[in-house]
């Protein structure tokens, strides 16, 4: 079989997989919105950016659906670091992300503005753009005093992506779990391609350097990654909305839906790499 006939295949069962749990997922939030009302918004924006990712990834775009993906992994980490606290840290952790960031940001975005305006000021449109920004001279006074500097840094720091993955490694519901670490050279090498740093540019560049043949692996496996993690996010999450809920009989479906694609999983082998893991991304570091 040729990879175009192969991807096909693979294509469809992944899609097919994804709608199954989703269609089931939403059922399910459906039934029970009022306990789902504070965490919902960040399920739909995951599965949202998730179908972004696979519709990029089908189309090509691989490097665009990287990027999306990052956006969906930063929020899923949120996510899990909310649902697997205890039930009196959730509500904290809650509060922080709707409540206590929104203010710190609001301070931050406040003063970034006061600075824009004093030197595009003269401008009418910057005026329009910054002016709804400033925060009330009292109300700024207010957040200042109860967000100091050393509070901000704190809640911040509690809600950067490397300590929400270290702690959830530690405890995932009252056991270690390890594996989640692995979701940080992800992050990372997305964040990398994003930020359109040296690394980002770099890691494109050594690709499309490729022979045809080489290039075309290396596409392929990336690719199958995009779509392996695409259903694996939307599994977790419907997992874990059901351990939200307290509905663990639900998870079954879920876990069942997994093993769906265990059919294929000798074909999806045949072109299926470690991106990102491969030593030819070395190659431009030791060409300087």
């Amino acid at each position: 079989m040729s990879w175009e006939r192969d991807k096909d295949i693979i294509t469809q069962r992944y899609f097919q997989a994804i709608n199954v749990n989703n269609i089931e997922l939403f059922g399910i939030i459906k039934e029970n919105l009022s306990e789902l009302q504070s965490i919902l918004p960040l399920i739909e924006f995951v599965i949202s950016r998730l179908e972004s990712v696979t519709t990029l990834a089908v189309d090509n775009r691989i490097w665009d659906a990287e990027i999306i993906l990052r956006s969906a992994l930063e929020t899923f980490t949120k996510f899990l670091f909310i649902t697997t606290a205890d039930k009196e840290e959730q509500t904290i952790r809650i509060n922080e992300y709707w409540n206590s960031l929104a203010e710190i940001n609001s301070i931050k975005q406040s003063a970034q503005a006061k600075r824009n305006l004093e030197h595009l000021g003269d401008s009418k449109i910057h005026r329009l753009a910054y002016l709804p920004m400033i925060l009330p001279a009292d109300e700024e006074a207010e957040l200042r005093e109860k967000w100091t500097k050393s509070e901000r840094q704190k809640v911040e720091q509690k809600w950067s992506f490397t300590e929400m993955i270290f702690s959830i490694s530690k405890s995932y519901r009252g056991k270690p779990f390890e594996m989640i670490v692995a979701l940080t050279h992800s992050y990372r090498m997305s964040s990398h391609v994003m930020h359109g740093d040296e690394t980002g540019i770099s890691i494109i560049k050594e690709r499309e350097s490729r022979s045809k043949e080489d290039y075309e692996i290396a596409m392929n496996g990336h690719f199958l990654r995009l779509l392996s993690d695409s259903f694996i996010y939307c599994a977790f999450i419907a997992i874990e909305t059901m351990d939200f809920l307290n509905l663990k009989e639900n998870k079954t479906f879920f876990l069942e839906n997994q093993k769906s694609l265990y059919d294929i999983q000798e074909l999806i082998k045949k072109y299926q790499g470690k991106v990102f893991e491969d030593p030819d991304y070395d190659k431009y570091k030791t060409t300087k």
